[in-house]
Parts: C-alpha cells; sequence; structure tokens
C-alpha cells in the first residue's frame, strides 16, 4: 500500500514562529573556525555558533516530536538516488538551511528599510527571556548559552521575516482552504497479501482472501452493534484492530489527491460522501478490503498546518531566485556538508 510521506521538514523548519533573532553575526576567519569549538559555520561574515544551531534544533524537534511522537527520529525518507535518509539527518540539514537564508535576508534589511518597532523588541526580550528562563543549567553550559543569544536569534528571524513580506508586497500569496484540505479518517485494513523475504509482493489465494473477508464482515458487525449502543470513534476501531492483529490498520490524514492516488476512485467518492461519524461497509480494493470511519472531512487542524505549509512553499519558490542570488553574494562557496564542522555539530543532540 502507498503510505504518505508525513510532511517535508523543510516546509516545517519554516513554520518556526518567533523563535528566533539581532546582528547577523560576528567575524572569525575560515582558517581558525577549527580552533573555536563552539563554532558550527561560518557563512561569510557571519560566525554560527552551536548556541545559535541548538535554538533551532530544540524547536523543531518539540514541534516534531508533539505533533508525530517521539518515535518520529526513528523514520527515514527516499532520495533520488534510492537510498534513505533519516530524519534526524534531514533535520539537521534543514537547519543550516535555514539559518542561513535568515542571514541572507537579514543582510538586505537595509534595503527594504525594515526596522523593529519598541514593541517588538519588548516582545522579543519577553519570548527570549521565558525561551531561556525553561533552558536546564546543562544545556546552557554544554551549548554556552546566553540570553544575549537567543534574542539574537529571535530578533534576526523577526527581521527576516519582515524583509520577506516587504519582498512579497506586490504579489501576496494565498492559499484557501479548500486548496489545502486535509481528511482524516480510519481504515480498518484487511489486507490480502504478503512480502516475502526478497521483498516480492506475494498476493493470498482464495481462501486466505476468503478468510480476509469474513473478518472483515464480522468486524463491520461489531462496529454496527457498537454504533447502536454507545457510538463508535477512532479508539475503538483501534480496539478492534487489534482484536483482529491489523498490522496496517490506523488513523489517516491525507488530501484528497493522496486518497485519490492511494485507493483509487471508487474509495475516493465514497470517502467523500460520508459523514463525520460515519462507517462504511466492507469496501474491496486492490490491496485487500477495509472498512472506513469517516472522523473529520475537513480537518481543522490538519487544513491549517497544511495551508500554513503550502503558503511557505509558494513563498520559497517566489523567493528562491533571489535569495540564490544574494546567497551567491554573501558566500559562494558554502555548501552543506562540506562547509559546517559536522564534529561540532554533532554534539547537539536531534533524535531523542
Amino acid at each position: 500500500m502507498v503510505v504518505r510521506k508525513k510532511t517535508s521538514i523543510i516546509l516545517l523548519l519554516l513554520m518556526l514562529i518567533f523563535v528566533l533573532i539581532t546582528g547577523c553575526g560576528g567575524e572569525l576567519s575560515k582558517e581558525n573556525q577549527d580552533k573555536d569549538s563552539t563554532v558550527v559555520f561560518q557563512y561569510g561574515d557571519n560566525i554560527v555558533t552551536k548556541a545559535e544551531v541548538y535554538i533551532y534544533v530544540n524547536t523543531i524537534k518539540e514541534r516534531y516530536e508533539s505533533q508525530y511522537g517521539q518515535d518520529v527520529w526513528e523514520l527515514s525518507l527516499p532520495e533520488n538516488s534510492g537510498d534513505e535518509v533519516s530524519m534526524a539527518d534531514l533535520t539537521r540539514e534543514a537547519v543550516v538551511t535555514e539559518i542561513v537564508k535568515i542571514k541572507t535576508l537579514c543582510a538586505h534589511a537595509d534595503d527594504y528599510d525594515v526596522s523593529l518597532t519598541e514593541k517588538e523588541l519588548a516582545d522579543i526580550d519577553d519570548a527570549a527571556k521565558k525561551f531561556f528562563d525553561g533552558l536546564t543549567e546543562n544545556d546552557k553550559a554544554s551549548m554556552d548559552m546566553t540570553l544575549e543569544k537567543v534574542t539574537q536569534v529571535m530578533t534576526e528571524n523577526t527581521i527576516a521575516k519582515k524583509v520577506e513580506d516587504k519582498i512579497l508586497e506586490n504579489s501576496p500569496i494565498e492559499i484557501s482552504d479548500e486548496q489545502a484540505r486535509e481528511t482524516t479518517f480510519y481504515d480498518m485494513y484487511f489486507e490480502c497479501y504478503s512480502i516475502d523475504e526478497k521483498g516480492v509482493i506475494v498476493p493470498f489465494d482464495n481462501e486466505k482472501k476468503r478468510q480476509q473477508y469474513e473478518q472483515a464482515l464480522s468486524a463491520c458487525s461489531t462496529i454496527a452493534t457498537t454504533s447502536v449502543d454507545v457510538g463508535i470513534d477512532s479508539e475503538s476501531m483501534e480496539k478492534l484492530s487489534e482484536y483482529y492483529k491489523l498490522e496496517h490498520a490506523g488513523e489517516k490524514t491525507m488530501t484528497p489527491e493522496e486518497i485519490l492516488e492511494t485507493y483509487g476512485e471508487d474509495i475516493y467518492n465514497l470517502l467523500y460522501n460520508m459523514k463525520n461519524g460515519d462507517y462504511s461497509t466492507v469496501v474491496e480494493s486492490e490491496y485487500g478490503y477495509h472498512v472506513f470511519l469517516m472522523i473529520s472531512l475537513t480537518d481543522i487542524d490538519a487544513t491549517a498546518a497544511k495551508k500554513e505549509q503550502m503558503t511557505l512553499d509558494a513563498i520559497d519558490n517566489q523567493l528562491s531566485d533571489t535569495i540564490d542570488k544574494w546567497k551567491k553574494e554573501i558566500d559562494a562557496d558554502f555548501t552543506y556538508p562540506d562547509s559546517v564542522d559536522m564534529d561540532v555539530y554533532d554534539t547537539i543532540s536531534i533524535a531523542t
């Protein structure tokens, strides 16, 4: 069965709101960079220390674990080469990419007459103190963290956002709720294939397929009875799936396009003709048998998050040429991971 990618970490990093930042760095020659055990990388004249990187990493780490659970770091995503990259390694690169983008935008603040108001500065001071006070003494010591560094990060992000807004003033980005729609449903899935030790998909024979169908009918009957007595919800479906030892059953949040691509037109039409709280009869797909529970035709929280991701993606696409040109002007030789001291970077834990 096609498995939906949970989301792009690059986009989620761009969702960091008020996380991060005053000056755009100090000066340290690249020749001397390896002598300072706190420097992760240098971008132009910007010296980026592990304290600064830790703030970004800490923020995205908390966000990912709250959304997807602490086992998110066990995930791996496919690369174009066919290899897989771990979520932790992908996050490391994305953090550096984001910091470079912030520094690049900050460098052009004067070009767009961007400055911060007294209220913005006061809000940054309050947010920075709250973040700093929430760190353990061990975190502060091991990362050489100071309140000034937290304030720098948050100030830079605020400046960068205002520069970004200025660039986009004449061509605002608008994503509708329908464009970003996410639907949440439970798929009680009785698979009708196995995968052998070589990774080859082997369809069930007719007898085993019949057994799966009868199991699905039995589950559907239980759902009908439960629904009449106490109602049915995702938790009830999960318990029933555990009873039938369904390895691939579970709650899913997907866009209409992803549902169509994964399940096909018939199931797509079925799901979008259901109402919240409705459950289906046994439905057959190319993968096996399903019983669906519609949880939310339009998942408000997931749709809002997707809308923000799509907006950020559209902004990135619109800004990419300008920012790429500016990056080359600041530091044409900067690349990841060659320009990064990975030994220092590795002292910052990402995976729990």
